[in-house]
């Protein structure tokens, strides 16, 4: 790599799941980085998990990722698709470096064929590198979840597994599944199953209770009067 061993990067990574069949992932902007890249792939051509466990779950389950990443296609998918990545992050780290040593060249004007360099003035704590990848399959429930997941868990291990990964580079990884309305911190997510109240809803179930029952006794205790009335009469 052409950067310099002392400088230091900060390096955003952002995976997104997405159905084909439920439309794009648009963009409105791009983010506020120096070095901006997208990468998009489709893996429509991979083998679905099996039925009967796609029925109940989404790609967010271990069991589904376990019989999904097993296949031979995927794993040679993944590696592909995490190389890439990987070859983007360091020619966006070279392209900075050379700008900031004062090597001119045909990129000068903002444009580049490995991504956009930003030249405005970035807001404080902005990223060098900005790197966006967008993973579709069919729906966006199930492959390209269990895909997006793997693939943060692999890309996570880079300064370990990386040799030439430079070490201090400082880097994140952001997961978003667009179609289940998930993100990385809500583990499974079965579809037959309904999510366990909080405690406002619990609280505010009790109290409908409690105005139902008052309700039922007091109509009670007045058709009770009505009846006695009517009996002494």
């Amino acid at each position: 790599m052409a950067s310099s061993p002392s400088s230091t990067r900060s390096v955003q990574i952002s995976l997104i799941s997405y159905g084909h069949a439920n439309g794009p992932i648009v963009q409105q902007q791009k983010p506020p980085a120096k070095y901006h890249k997208t990468l998009s792939y489709s893996i429509r051509h991979l083998p679905n998990p099996p039925r009967h466990l796609r029925v109940k779950a989404t790609g967010l389950s271990r069991r589904l990722q376990k019989e999904f990443l097993q296949n031979d296609d995927v794993e040679a998918f993944l590696l592909k698709v995490r190389g890439e990545i990987l070859n983007v992050v360091k020619k966006g780290g070279d392209l900075l470096s050379a700008i900031s040593e004062g090597e001119q060249d045909e990129n000068k004007n903002g444009e580049s064929g490995d991504g956009d360099i930003n030249e405005q003035p970035s807001p404080e704590n902005t990223e060098d590198i900005n790197i966006v990848v967008t993973i579709c399959c069919e729906e966006g429930r199930h492959r390209s979840v269990a895909f997006v997941e793997e693939l943060a868990r692999r890309l996570g291990n880079l300064k370990d597994e990386d040799d030439d990964f430079p070490q201090h580079w400082q880097v994140s990884i952001n997961v978003m599944h667009r179609d289940i309305g998930g993100n990385d911190n809500e583990g499974e997510q079965s579809l037959g199953q309904n999510q366990r109240p909080n405690k406002a809803q619990a609280k505010t179930r009790q109290r409908d209770r409690r105005e139902k029952e008052d309700r039922l006794n007091s109509s009670s205790e007045t058709t009770g009067n009505f009846l006695a009335s009517n009996y002494s009469t």
